[in-house]
């Protein structure tokens, strides 16, 4: 199964979430999502807050998902939410 790789950085936008998600729900299935954050320069809790969402939806419509690229900023934010349960640390 050929992975679908969606790229995030180096920023994110608010209104940029809903739109991966809506792109997440509409592949055929099934698919292995790959989110690549290796671009993310300044992780935020927008970006951790768009992980949790595009990793929800890709569950949701029965995808595999996991995050590439993690620093170790991301994932401590990650983790102090609570949301590590959510967003796979690889």
């Amino acid at each position: 199964m050929q992975p679908y790789v969606l790229t995030l950085g180096p920023t994110i936008r608010r209104g940029e979430i809903l739109g991966l998600c809506e792109r997440l729900a509409e592949l055929g299935r099934p698919v292995r999502v790959v989110v690549c954050v290796r671009a993310v320069t300044n992780p935020d809790m927008l970006t951790v807050e768009a992980l949790a969402r595009i990793c929800l939806t890709a569950r949701r419509h029965d995808c595999e998902v996991s995050v590439r690229g993690l620093d170790e900023r991301l994932c401590q934010l990650i983790i102090l939410t609570g949301l590590d349960c959510v967003v796979p640390l690889d």
